[in-house]
């Protein structure tokens, strides 16, 4: 499996979308609390060049601040 991008859920929590290399398979997963909070903000950029015929609305650049407060609180920009 690779990680192709993030999505949100109904509930708004961050799902990771990863692609089988086998058969192409999309498939959500929950972001766990040891996942590098660096590796899933990466995909906020990389997301794009690997996301053809994907049928979720993955989250771009665009999408940075929503994504942040949620990884780090609302005053996310004090941590970083």
């Amino acid at each position: 499996m690779e990680p192709i991008g993030l999505t949100f859920k109904r509930d708004g929590e961050i799902m990771i979308v990863h692609k089988c290399l086998g058969c192409g398979k999309l498939s959500p997963n929950r972001i766990a609390g040891d996942d590098s909070t660096y590796a899933i903000t990466a995909l906020l950029e990389t997301n794009t060049a690997r996301s053809n015929n994907c049928s979720y609305r993955l989250l771009n650049s665009d999408d940075k601040d929503k994504v942040f407060t949620i990884l780090y609180g609302y005053n996310y920009e004090d941590k970083i």
